[in-house]
């Protein structure tokens, strides 16, 4: 899995473009920390790097063709399925976030290019750990979701949530950046290699103390493929991490049929667990109410607090679950197609990992586009609020960026698999050349 990547150059515009992706990470994880007109400050950095792209002699692909579209009709069921003045701000979210997705699959993705994005994903997990480490060592964690609890729960919490205020977007974060490490680290030198698989091998750690069980079950599991795919660990110790999940995944099948354990289980569980569910039979009964069109965007947290559902949550009201948040409110047809998008870039990465290639030096990108695609819906069960979440948006944006590096970059790809980009349409080129030049002649990717 070793690779020493070479450098093909880049244009000044292509430069300022992949600095723009380096933020990309950073600011998704500061999430509502740092604001910009009462957004989160990803929101406007979307913009930027958009007219960053564009002015980067951006390419046209299937990819874009497709994203384009899904963006154009999901925008247009979002406006015609408004219902108050509040859903305006909790939809405006959703079209920038997916001009951040149109961005990246217009820039002309390489191997260079890439390390830029993934640089940031590892500058971005320094920023947030450190802050939890603090947590850990000291006792004291800084300003977050039990701030307004009284003092005998926020004694007894020992949840570790860095600055993002919840424990749960948290979590999120360091799986998604776990998963680019991991995929990315052979596009770097022996020194930073080293640097990102070790961060990636501590994420699990930090994990557990976020208190976030269903993540933390995908970061073992994203632990395994690391001992599994990476060279640079010897053998004797990939041998030791899998017996180490082997050891786990026998003693919890003991301890499960041990009754006195399962009783302090479920008991645990009951609370958090019970209201998960209520939740999610709450987003199906809104889901079957509008006839299998969707309430309207931000409208979960809306009938939430009117209090008007059949299944009582214990006071939660967030849809703690992107798959239900986008069925409930967004409709049967978004459902499917996002759904249709996964599962097809599934099928292809299987396909594609079965095939040989004159040059394997993108493949572990393939893998970490596999990984991402299949823990997505997993991993947004971890979240509160999967569509507002700009870390979801920077893994959404990631995983196209490595898919694209890798159709751009191995040779040869099954006609099936891959098409050569297309010049920009003119609509496109009027827009970059109101950001401030023509439409230079096509640089080689």
């Amino acid at each position: 899995m070793n690779v020493d990547a070479s450098s093909t150059g880049m244009t000044r515009g292509q430069m300022v473009a992949a600095a723009f992706f380096f933020g990309t990470p950073f600011l998704a994880s500061l999430g509502s920390v740092v604001t910009f007109a009462g957004l989160a400050a990803a929101r406007p950095w979307t913009l930027a790097t958009l007219a960053a792209v564009l002015l980067a002699a951006p390419k046209m692909n299937r990819t874009t063709r497709w994203v384009l579209f899904l963006a154009v009709l999901w925008t247009f069921s979002g406006l015609m399925n408004m219902h108050t003045p509040k859903a305006v701000r909790s939809f405006l979210g959703l079209p920038l976030s997916l001009l951040g997705v149109l961005a990246t699959t217009l820039f002309p993705w390489n191997l260079d290019r890439l390390r830029w994005l993934s640089r940031g994903w590892l500058a971005a997990w320094f920023t947030a750990v450190l802050p939890a480490l603090v947590e850990l060592a000291t006792g004291r964690h800084l300003p977050n979701y039990l701030s307004g609890s009284p003092a005998w729960i926020r004694e007894r919490s020992d949840d570790i949530a860095s600055y993002f205020v919840n424990p749960n977007p948290f979590a999120f974060f360091l799986c998604s950046a776990m998963i680019v490490l991991i995929a990315t680290a052979p596009l770097e030198g022996p020194r930073l290699r080293r640097i990102m698989l070790a961060c990636a091998g501590i994420t699990p750690a930090l994990i557990y103390f976020t208190n976030s069980r269903a993540i933390l079950a995908i970061s073992l599991v994203a632990l395994v493929w690391l001992a599994l795919t990476t060279t640079q660990l010897r053998r004797h110790a990939r041998n030791a991490v899998v017996a180490l999940a082997l050891v786990i995944a026998f003693a919890m099948i003991f301890l499960m049929t041990n009754s006195t354990f399962t009783t302090k289980l479920l008991a645990g569980f009951e609370r958090s667990g019970s209201s998960r569910l209520a939740l999610y039979l709450n987003a199906l009964w809104m889901y079957l109410q509008s006839w299998g069109r969707g309430i309207g965007p931000g409208m979960f947290e809306e009938v939430m607090r009117s209090g008007e559902f059949p299944y009582p949550t214990d006071g939660a009201i967030n849809p703690h679950s992107g798959v239900f948040e986008i069925l409930s409110q967004y409709g049967f047809l978004i459902s499917a197609l996002v759904g249709a998008a996964l599962v097809a870039l599934t099928i292809r990465c299987l396909r594609l990992l079965s095939s040989s290639y004159a040059d394997n030096r993108a493949k572990p990108l393939l893998q970490g586009v596999l990984v991402a695609a299949v823990t997505l819906p997993a991993l947004s069960f971890g979240d509160s609020r999967f569509l507002d979440s700009p870390i979801a948006w920077a893994n959404i944006c990631t995983m196209l960026a490595m898919w694209l590096t890798f159709t751009n970059t191995m040779k040869p790809l099954p006609s099936w698999a891959h098409r050569p980009a297309s010049e920009l349409p003119p609509r496109f080129r009027v827009a970059r050349r109101a950001l401030g030049r023509e439409l230079a002649a096509e640089p080689s990717s």
